[in-house]
C-alpha cells in the first residue's frame, strides 16, 4: 500500500483572502521598532508558538485586552486600534452599549449610511391582535 502525499502548504501572498488587519498591524509594529517575533513575545509576555500562529493567520488573536494592550506598548501602537483590530470593543467604548444613539451613530458611519440629524425615530408598537375564543361550553372536559 503506498502513502499519499500531504497536500503541498499554500504560501500567504497565494492566498485568495486579505491579510488580517491584526496582524498587519502588529507586523508594521515589529518593522517600526526593529523587534523580532521573539523579542516581542519576551517583552510582552507571549508565547512565540502561539503567536506565530496568530500571525500566520492559523489562530485567533488573543482576547485578553490587557494582553493585547501590552503588545501595542511594546509596539509602540495605539492600544484600542490595535484591540479594535482584534475583533474586540475596548472598554473605553463602553457607551456604545450603553447609549442607544451613540451605537446608531458609530454603526451608521461604518456601514456608510447616512444618519439624519436628530433623534431616533419612534417606532410605533403594531396593533394588538384580538382574538375571540369560543365559549367555556363548547369545550369537553378532556380538552380542558
Amino acid at each position: 500500500m503506498t502513502a499519499t502525499p500531504f497536500p503541498k502548504a499554500v504560501s500567504a501572498s497565494a492566498r485568495p483572502c486579505a491579510r488580517d488587519p491584526f496582524a498587519v498591524r502588529v507586523e508594521a509594529g515589529l518593522r517600526g521598532r526593529g523587534l523580532t517575533l521573539r523579542g516581542l513575545c519576551r517583552e510582552a509576555g507571549l508565547d512565540p508558538s502561539f503567536f506565530s500562529k496568530v500571525l500566520a493567520g492559523k489562530r485567533s488573536p488573543p482576547s485578553d485586552e490587557a494582553m493585547l494592550r501590552r503588545i501595542a506598548e511594546v509596539l509602540g501602537l495605539d492600544a484600542v486600534e490595535l484591540i479594535v483590530a482584534a475583533g474586540r470593543i475596548p472598554a473605553e467604548w463602553r457607551a456604545l452599549w450603553d447609549d442607544a444613539e451613540i451605537f446608531r451613530d458609530v454603526h451608521a458611519r461604518a456601514a456608510g449610511v447616512a444618519r439624519r440629524p436628530g433623534p431616533a425615530p419612534r417606532r410605533t408598537p403594531p396593533p394588538a391582535v384580538i382574538v375571540e375564543l369560543p365559549p367555556r361550553e363548547r369545550f369537553s372536559e378532556e380538552l380542558l
